[in-house]
């Protein structure tokens, strides 16, 4: 028996008319993706550490705060150049943005979120040692 696997690295959605192609994250554009993801990293923590879904009216708000980086996201990600995405109603751009983020949500929530509260959780565990030992060595060598 020959296995099939499903080719889910591209998925279309039509959005003002035009059909267009969402593809996963990879390495060739990793460091475009991240850093245009970056803005979103600490609102995204927040709502995972909540865990509850972000009201369409925030999510509006973070695209309009960091629309340069939207823009860069959702033309890295898709086969549409940024003047396309310059154009869309704020609402075409956030269901844009909610495909994107969701075809590729192993990615953002494996590789960006899981090692950040990670390293958060080391260089907390690094400064409270570091704290310890200091305040330590103070008590025993007292100053006269």
């Amino acid at each position: 028996m020959t296995d099939i696997k499903k080719d889910d690295s591209v998925k279309t959605i039509k959005v003002a008319g035009q059909e267009i192609v969402i593809n996963r994250v990879k390495v060739k554009n990793l460091h475009e993706v991240t850093r245009a993801f970056m803005p979103f990293v600490a609102e995204f923590e927040r709502i995972v550490k909540a865990k509850k879904g972000m009201p369409e009216s925030e999510l509006m708000a973070l695209i309009g705060t960091f629309t340069d980086e939207t823009v860069v996201l959702a033309s890295t990600l898709t086969d549409q150049p940024p003047s396309f995405y310059r154009e869309l109603e704020p609402l075409e751009m956030l269901t844009v943005m909610q495909e994107v983020v969701a075809h590729s949500g192993d990615f953002f929530m494996r590789q960006i979120f899981i090692p950040l509260k990670q390293l958060g959780a080391q260089l907390h565990l690094l400064g409270t040692t570091a704290y310890y030992h200091s305040t330590k060595s103070d008590s025993e060598n007292p100053t006269s």
